[in-house]
Order: C-alpha cells, then structure tokens, then sequence
C-alpha cells in the first residue's frame, strides 16, 4: 500500500518536528534540544567529574564521552579560522547521531511490525500495545520503580533480539550509546509515530527513505542559507548537502 499524500506530509512535518525537539533547531546553531538537556543533567557538566557526584558506572560513561570528544579536537591540531569545531560541536554530533539512532530504529520497528514481521507489536500502540500490558502484567516486580514502567527494558530487549539478524540498525551504536534516553524522550518519539494519519506510511516501502530526506532537510535548508551568504562548506557537511532521497520511478 502507498502512502497517501496527507500521510506523507503529516511524516514531513513529524519527523522534522521530533529532530527539532531532540537535538534543536539546525538554523539557530544555539538552541538546545532534548537530548542536550539529557546529557547535561545525567553528566553534570557542568562540574568537573571529580565534583560531580556520580555513582561509579556513570562517571565511566561521561569519561568515555569526553575522552572520544578528546580524541576529535586532536585530530584538528594545527587547523584553525572561525569554522574549526568546537568540543561543543562534537557533543551535539553525538547528540544527532544519538537521536537518528532511535528515530531510525523505531521507524525500521514499525514497518516491521506493519509487515508482521515484528510480532507482537510493541511499537504500534506503544504503552497501549498488547505486548507491553502483558509484558507489564507478568513482570510485576521488574516495572516497580522503573520510570518507563518496564516499557524502555521491553523495547530494548527487542532490539536486541532483532540486532542477531540486523546488526547495523539495531546493534551498537558506538559512541550514540552514551546518550541517555529518557522516558519523556522515548514516549515524545513512540506516540508521534503512532500517530493516525501516518497509518499508510507504515505499508510502503519508501518510507525508510523519506525519513531519511525529512531529517536532513533542515540541515540542508540551513547549508544552503550559509553558502548563499557566500559561506563554505566544511567537510563533515558535504554529506548533508549532497545526499538525496531518490523516489522509485528516477
């Protein structure tokens, strides 16, 4: 089944919604996203590590972040200009790769679940599903306390199950990883996609793709503003600006 015109554009607009919402505005370089505020308030960052307070397992984590951010601001040695990138910068690059990490897997999830290749469905329907009541209502004692009410630790025990057959969506994310998830996060991005009007993308084969084009337009958009100010493009950028979602009949 094709998706229908209004489908496909309610998709636009959700998912350059949810990207806004989870790593900010791609044209205002200064707004902050969800997942910034993430990382802030489980790192503490705003203290040296050793004045923290952390427990032990997420002092580690917030070292491994910093020593890859480390390790990405040397291999910038001897560049220099107002365009070199900042450990700011790589922070939000984890933050980005973090967020299209979720948005990718749960849209994956959802055409599976769509196809009947994913059952049951967990995704569909979210904390509503079928699978997550009983899940909820059998595993008592390990919901109790847990923010998520148990539906976090269900969903990634799905993925890890798919991650045996599919390991570039759903197995490590490398460093992404370090990017706390929280409930409110995970729940913003479950109910958008289950939104109503989007039904008809989930049964058509080029939704993947379309994502894909919907995420990066507004980094695109905010490239193209630069360079017709007479800008430059870094690099790391040129991804953003040359890769295109092709439709079937190109």
């Amino acid at each position: 089944m094709t998706m229908l015109a209004d489908a496909k554009s309610h998709l636009s607009t959700t998912i350059r919604t949810l990207r806004t919402y989870l790593i900010g505005d791609a044209a205002r370089p200064e707004s902050k996203g969800a997942l910034q505020d993430a990382v802030e308030s489980t790192y503490r960052l705003s203290a040296a590590a050793r004045y923290a307070g952390l427990d032990e397992a997420t002092k580690v984590r917030r070292g491994r972040l910093e020593a890859w951010i480390d390790e990405q601001l040397r291999t910038q040695a001897g560049q220099s200009g107002p365009r070199v990138r900042t450990r700011e910068d790589f922070r939000r690059e984890v933050e980005k790769q973090a967020a299209y990490t979720l948005l990718n897997r749960l849209v994956v999830l959802r055409l599976m679940e769509a196809a009947g290749l994913s059952q049951p469905a967990v995704l569909t329907s979210g904390w509503e599903s079928r699978a997550y009541k009983d899940y909820r209502g059998l595993a008592q004692a390990l919901v109790r306390g847990d923010e998520s009410e148990g539906y976090a630790f269900l969903l990634q025990m799905v993925f890890e199950e798919l991650a045996l057959e599919l390991p570039g969506i759903f197995g490590s994310a490398g460093i992404a990883d370090l990017v706390p998830i929280s409930t409110a996060n995970l729940r913003r991005v479950v109910e958008a996609l289950d939104d109503p009007r989007l039904t008809s993308c989930w049964t058509d084969d080029m939704t993947l793709g379309w994502v894909y084009q919907y995420w990066n337009d507004p980094e695109r958009e905010s490239l193209d503003a630069m360079l017709n100010a007479g800008g430059k493009l870094q690099a790391h950028e040129i991804a953003s600006k040359t890769q295109m979602f092709t439709e079937r009949y190109m």
